[in-house]
């Protein structure tokens, strides 16, 4: 199963580049993993967020694989603790032979388009992160998710 990443570029990234190598160099010892950056909206002060979220959106849109099964990270979206995140993601492995394509919006959020074209909304937090946060949060939960399936101590 390959693991997708698709999400705004942002000029903060190299705030969290560390932790975000660090994470995906071990999930590449259990998946194939692949990060999709898109152009993030720009001239902020001349669009409306609406106009951003619309354009930013689009640009998410079409690079999601028409195969596979794809989340999109949304307030909205059910959460799950870390054990249950782990039997959700292996049952991925097992039902999902195309791959997963994770989805995270920009600063501004998404437009319901792409929370229409996912197949499981996933909140992790009842708080409102930061993107890049949330990015780092889902690579560490993902990874925690592979050594429960390997039974590898990591867990906690």
């Amino acid at each position: 199963m390959k693991i997708r990443l698709i999400w705004p570029a942002s000029s903060s990234d190299s705030d969290f580049a560390d932790a975000f190598d660090r994470y995906v160099k071990r999930i590449r010892h259990f998946f194939p993993i692949e990060v999709t950056e898109v152009a993030a909206e720009r001239g902020r002060q001349s669009q409306s967020d609406v106009a951003i979220i619309r354009a930013q959106s689009a640009r998410l849109m079409a690079k999601i694989p028409d195969r596979g099964t794809t989340v999109v990270l949304d307030e909205r979206g059910q959460m799950l603790d870390s054990l249950k995140f782990a039997r959700w993601f292996e049952r991925l492995t097992i039902d999902s032979p195309h791959g997963v394509n994770f989805v995270v919006g920009g600063d501004v959020g998404l437009d319901e388009t792409v929370r229409q074209r996912a197949d499981k909304l996933l909140s992790l937090s009842a708080m409102t992160l930061p993107h890049q946060i949330a990015r780092i949060v889902l690579l560490e939960q993902i990874y925690r998710a592979c050594t429960l399936m390997r039974n590898i101590a990591y867990h906690k």
